[in-house]
């Protein structure tokens, strides 16, 4: 099976597991974009999840898990179909508080790919990605399953 084939069979298989299963089930979330190195997402304002009642603002974990969620997809993405990779660090700069009743981008990106490890970079917006919500960096452990 050419690689081509395997990775457009991995971006159904990645879209169908965090659009209807398990976590991205529960949050909601839908994949925009599935490339090697990059992902793209969209969370829908939910009112499970806000963190402030008086004002309808977005939990801030919420965001943390968005970030990590895109971030170890990407990472998934140039690691290989048979690898697992869980998050070993993530740092979050927050900007600002999320805007109640509108949804949330995602994006990730890949910017260093090594044996072992990893590399990417994410942020979080709503109307302009040059004004984020959040944004982060965070690195990803690659564990291979052995023949």
């Amino acid at each position: 099976m050419s690689v081509d084939l395997k990775f457009k069979l991995f971006k159904s298989a990645m879209k169908l597991a965090m659009e209807r299963t398990g976590h991205g089930a529960a949050l909601g979330l839908k994949l925009t974009k599935v490339e090697k190195g990059l992902i793209e997402m969209i969370f829908p304002y939910k009112k499970e999840v806000i963190g402030n009642p008086i004002t309808g603002v977005v939990h801030g974990g919420v965001i943390v898990s968005l970030l990590d969620t895109c971030c170890g997809c990407a990472a998934i993405t140039v690691a290989g179909f048979a690898t697992v990779t869980p998050t070993m660090d993530l740092r979050l700069d927050y900007m600002q508080p999320a805007e109640p009743e509108k949804p949330i981008n995602i994006s990730a990106k890949v910017y260093k790919n090594t044996s072992n490890v990893v590399f990417c970079r994410g942020v979080a917006w709503q109307s302009d990605m040059e004004n984020p919500i959040a944004h982060c960096v965070a690195t990803f452990m690659k564990l291979s399953k052995k023949k």
